[in-house]
């Protein structure tokens, strides 16, 4: 059977040509490299690739059912045991993708278009491209290694002009990775040649790999084998053994080692030949670990470029470059997937974990090159030491005398669904009732040992809130682990759902701890909308702390992550290392923090897919939020990508609720640990699905929690009277009083607004109360009015009070000032002198009682001459004026000037009150009358 362009069909397996309509053709095959073939004959099991029910991509022997062309082996029989697990090495050759020539035959060697086929010997078959080429004895003239890798660099090396040829190599055996019984390894062995007949250029390698496992040999012999120099991975090696003799034991070759960060990528010139590392490095292990035994070795954590500077500065593309060559691969020399044990470290179980930024040291092995990159093929057990052990809760390191009162916490649950993922693209999470179980069990010991107040979660099942929803769900099985007192109650929006999303948010809560204040609020602006449909909607909660009163707001948000595509929206990857769709999770933190702009003691927290310095990190910085965690962690990070750190999970305070965090910190329970423990039971053996789960914190997700402690102690009250009476020309005290708690720095600024008083009348003094942390004590503010000689009715401004920092309540926004007139009553002349004009003739001049009279009010004037004689003026010398009672204001003595029509200057005359009666004679009780000359 051959499949081919999504064609299967059914021919005569000794022709390399499948002539048109032999056999019979479907349309329908759709190969993806994970899906098992089988050929069946009246509805029975004839042959099969993979094992049918299983989906995966298999490997052995140094081939894959993925991307590559597939040949039988010759003499192999066909597999028709559905139950046993799939072995490609043992069946089945491996070649290149679209490798046409001998599709339809069997042996490695493509068949003749004649029909004739190969010979059916051993690994090989067909007519050798040098038939005057033997084996020969061992000792005898052979190729040397380096000379099948000379001139690297060059437009066209050896190897790529040797490919395809035959040749003999002679040399020692310094990696055996043939495998026994059932574990085919890397289905071959390493040669190198002995220090004594290697060359001295060091560009060459003196190493290569032979694909052969049906002769054995072992680590230390001598071997001599005639074989077809070929690729394979990017990679170069010996094929299509015609002949092998083992020449007896010889010392092994020196171990060049290899220090990081390297020098160079290209590690081409030591492919093949004994390595050793002599640094004690950082492990990670990849995503993939448990499946393919690969780890990453670096001198140090990498980090990803920006979580530590921002996009496209230097110090981002340095340390992009800088990872690139700070990184080497530890394989365990399997080629087949879910190995039964890692052969570097076979002690892996869900107890015993091989942890992100453990240290390994005494590292040897063989380096080859594979999928896309060197690797380490270890060949002695290395050294591991537990640098980085797991802890049982958030390890919450408090400064100062800081204490914590309420724990708030995010956590992404993986997709936590009550409805299980078939395989039908409706839901996502576990597959089975197994799974679940085991999902939720870890989940349910990863809450309960954060024991936090307040959890956001993310990634949960959008499917309401009902009693058989997955956060009701979720929340009843933690409580079945909790006493009454600390049980969790969840958030339910009035929508019935948060969002149209297949996953949401959630908040839970511990309503023993707080309570909730006001309804719960979605975001749903654009870019929240869905219409936009991008971002998951943001639930927001503002709840109390019933201890203290205090209150904030808590945010839970999932903003659209880095491998969704945006270019719909003109938002594609920059390639400046933020990934796709970073302009929408611009305009998300833009819309969410502008959301805040008329509250405080707000937190939000969440997957926001962005790493530290990044875009969206920066806008919130911006708007005056601050990432909490790195303040107390230096080297924080919640998640690993390409085995590189950073932080995608944050929590953000705005600046008054920032004086509260006392702790925080991200939980290690997932980002660390090998997916290979997680919940699930694919890719794995069976004693592996026994072995690798525990119903512990531990892997229960992908993303690490983030939790923090805030010290939420009342701030107290500021207590001040709701108005102060000032009395004219003195000055009042306005006391304030802290009280009911003394948390934090409280400042609070005062400001007078003139209302019927202005500043006429007092001083529109502005300025500031400070309160220290634990400052109890009262601030007295002195404030005083203007006197004057009007008798006014009560005057009203008002003190203007607000919170700048700190968060202390107000009893009073606003003080009323009233001002008291303490004027007496009075009569005065308005002003010291009064002037007239010579030919004013008749003229008036003003007595003011400066407010209304309480009785009938009498004033008696004296008009006396001065430079002016009565030839100037005419004025009876005492005068009375009155005021009924109520009346105030002016009343006029009478005079007449006369018009002597001579130039002469100014000339007075002198006016006083002399006595009065119903109200006092005021201190400008004497004027002046001036006649100016008009000739």
């Amino acid at each position: 059977m051959v499949l081919v362009n999504n064609q299967g069909v059914i021919g005569n397996h000794d022709n390399a040509v499948i002539p048109a309509g032999i056999g019979s053709a479907s349309s329908v095959v759709n190969f993806n490299g994970d899906d098992a073939v089988g050929l069946f004959f009246n509805g029975v099991l004839v042959d099969r690739i993979g094992q049918i029910g299983v989906r995966q991509v298999w490997t052995g022997g140094g081939g894959s059912t993925k991307d590559m062309t597939l040949r039988r082996i010759t003499g192999s029989d066909a597999d028709n045991n559905n139950e046993s697990e799939f072995n490609l090495a043992a069946r089945w050759f491996n070649f290149a993708q679209n490798t046409v020539d001998g599709l339809g035959c069997i042996g490695v060697d493509a068949c003749s278009n004649d029909g004739s086929g190969g010979d059916g010997s051993g690994d090989g078959g067909g007519e050798p491209t040098d038939p005057e080429l033997v084996l020969g004895l061992c000792g005898e003239d052979s190729t040397p290694i380096h000379a099948l890798r000379g001139q690297q660099g060059g437009s066209l090396s050896n190897a790529q002009a040797m490919l395809g040829q035959r040749v003999v190599v002679e040399a020692v055996v310094v990696g055996d990775f043939q495998g026994v019984g059932d574990n085919y390894q890397l289905s071959g062995f390493f040669l190198q040649h002995a220090d004594a007949n290697q060359d001295s250029d060091d560009a060459t390698s003196e190493g290569v790999f032979v694909y052969h496992f049906r002769d054995a040999v072992n680590l230390g012999e001598r071997v001599r084998v005639l074989a077809t120099f070929d690729s394979y991975s990017g990679g170069y090696q010996l094929t299509s053994v015609e002949g092998l003799s083992v020449c007896g034991e010889e010392p092994l070759p020196s171990a060049t080692p290899i220090t990081l960060p390297l020098a160079d990528t290209d590690l081409g010139h030591l492919e093949g030949m004994r390595v050793s590392l002599p640094q004690t490095l950082h492990a990670t292990p990849r995503y993939n670990f448990n499946r393919y035994g690969e780890t990453v070795l670096s001198l140090g954590k990498r980090y990803k470029s920006t979580q530590l500077y921002p996009a496209g500065t230097p110090e981002a593309f340095a340390v992009a470059e800088a990872n690139i060559l700070n990184r080497l691969l530890l394989d365990d020399g399997v080629s087949a997937q879910n190995p039964p044990e890692i052969s570097y470290f076979p002690q892996l179980s869900a107890e015993l974990s091989l942890r992100a930024g453990s240290e390994v040291s005494g590292v040897e092995g063989v380096l080859n090159y594979a999928f896309s990159a060197y690797r380490v093929q270890s060949t002695s057990q290395p050294n591991f030491i537990d640098a980085n052990p797991r802890s049982a809760e958030p390890q919450l390191v408090y400064e100062g005398n800081g204490q914590g009162t309420l724990k708030v916490a995010s956590f992404n649950v993986l997709n936590f669904f009550t409805d299980l993922d078939l395989g039908e693209d409706l839901y996502r999470g576990a597959n089975t009732a197994e799974e679940f179980e085991r999902q939720r069990a870890k989940l349910v010991a990863a809450l309960v040992a954060m024991d936090a107040d307040i959890v956001g979660l993310v990634e949960i099942q959008n499917n309401g809130f009902s009693d058989d929803s997955a956060i009701a769900n979720l929340v009843d099985a933690v409580n079945a682990e909790l006493s009454e007192q600390q049980h969790y109650a969840f958030v339910a929006p009035a929508a019935g759902l948060v969002g149209n999303d297949a996953i949401a948010v959630g908040l839970i809560y511990r309503p023993a701890v707080v309570a909730t204040a006001g309804e719960a609020e979605l975001l749903e602006a654009y870019p929240f909308d869905a219409a936009t449909a991008k971002h998951r909607v943001p639930l927001i909660q503002r709840f109390e702390v019933l201890a203290s009163g205090e209150q904030l707001s808590v945010a839970v948000n999932h903003f659209k992550s880095k491998g969704s595509c945006c270019d719909a929206l003109g938002d594609p990857d920059m390639n400046d290392g933020q990934g796709n769709c970073n302009g929408q999770r611009v305009l998300a933190a833009q819309t969410l923090s502008g959301y805040f702009d008329e509250q405080t003691q707000v937190l939000l927290m969440g997957d926001f897919n962005a790493y530290a310095k990044e875009d969206p990190m920066l806008t919130f910085e911006a708007a005056g939020f601050t990432n909490v965690v790195p303040l107390f962690e230096q080297g924080s990070y919640s998640y690993y990508f390409d085995e590189e750190a950073g932080s995608l999970d944050h929590a953000l305070a705005d600046s008054a609720l920032l004086s509260r965090v006392v702790a925080a910190t991200d939980w290690h329970i997932n980002a660390d640990e090998p997916r290979g423990l997680d919940y699930n039971t694919e890719y794995k053996t069976e004693q592996q699905i026994v072995d690798y789960y525990a119903p512990s914190a531990y892997r229960a997700s992908d993303h690490d929690p983030v939790v923090l402690a805030l010290d939420m102690r009342s701030a107290g009250r500021i207590e001040v009277a709701p108005s102060l009476t000032i009395v004219e020309g003195e000055t009042a005290e306005l006391v304030f009083q802290r009280s009911g708690g003394s948390f934090g720095e409280v400042v609070i600024s005062y400001q007078i607004v003139a209302d019927s008083a202005d500043e006429s009348d007092l001083p529109l003094l502005s300025g500031e109360l400070v309160w220290g942390d634990g400052d109890q004590s009262p601030y007295t503010l002195n404030i005083g009015a203007y006197s004057d000689s009007l008798i006014e009715e009560q005057e009203r401004a008002e003190l203007e009070l607000r919170v700048v920092s700190g968060s202390a309540k107000l009893a009073e926004q606003e003080v009323d000032l009233l001002i008291e007139d303490s004027t007496p009553l009075a009569v005065n002349f308005p002003a010291t002198e009064f002037v007239f004009d010579e030919g004013a003739r008749r003229i008036q001049i003003p007595v003011e009682l400066n407010g209304p009279a309480n009785e009938r009010t009498r004033v008696w004037a004296l008009i006396l001459p001065g430079s002016a004689s009565w030839r100037d003026y005419r004025a009876a010398p005492i005068q009375l004026l009155s005021w009924r009672e109520g009346e105030s204001g002016s009343r006029y003595l009478n005079a007449r000037i006369r018009d002597d029509r001579r130039v002469e200057s100014e000339e007075s005359f002198h006016v006083y009150l002399l006595w009065s009666r119903g109200a006092e004679l005021g201190a400008q009780s004497y004027a002046e009358v001036i006649i100016s000359d008009n000739d």
